[in-house]
């Protein structure tokens, strides 16, 4: 049986012997493995997406909202968003239901800081990106993704880059082409 590698986690200031982290269930995921609704994941190994599916055309098109690596933490709440969670390679996470997690708050004071930090690091993300979003044009984003967050560029599918910028592939290939 596989154990957590809680270094990996560390940033969330959970000690090594904190009975959470028994509580976590190991998850082997494949390609395209769709994440289940009602729990939260640590991303061990492995890339995971997060997307919606926008009907405003007569063709569904994915729009690719968010990327998790190893170390990252995503929440799965069908009640709260129509968000899909997939993974794009095979990986491993370890996962544990929302409704343990809300017991934990009550029982473990220390929990509500995990929970606050996460949080605030997830409010942090969203504002960042809304600005960039905002504010720059697609070869500007590619470019502050080349600058801030290179395993962003060589471990994304370019179709699923291109959805996360707003643009099409095709036009993705043009901006990559006139960078180099």
């Amino acid at each position: 049986m596989a154990t957590i590698n809680k270094k990996l986690f560390s940033h969330l200031n959970v000690e090594d012997c904190d009975p959470v982290w028994e509580k976590f269930a190991e998850v082997e995921f494949s390609k395209k493995t769709l994440f289940t609704n009602n729990k939260a994941y640590l991303v061990e190994d492995g890339l995971v997406r997060k997307y919606y599916i926008s009907s405003t055309t007569d063709i569904d098109t994915e729009i690719c909202a968010e990327f998790y690596f190893p170390g990252d933490i995503f929440t799965v709440d069908k009640k709260e968003s129509d968000a899909v969670y997939e993974s794009i390679n095979s990986g491993l996470a370890w996962e544990i239901t929302l409704d343990e997690v809300k017991d934990m708050f009550v029982l473990n004071p220390h929990c509500r800081f995990v929970q606050n930090y996460y949080l605030s690091r997830k409010l942090n993300a969203a504002m960042k990106r809304e600005m960039l979003l905002l504010k720059n044009t697609p070869q500007d984003l590619y470019e502050y993704l080349l600058k801030n967050k290179p395993h962003y560029i060589q471990n994304i599918p370019l179709k699923y880059l291109a959805s996360y910028i707003g643009i099409t592939p095709i036009s993705l290939s043009r901006i990559r082409k006139r960078i180099v």
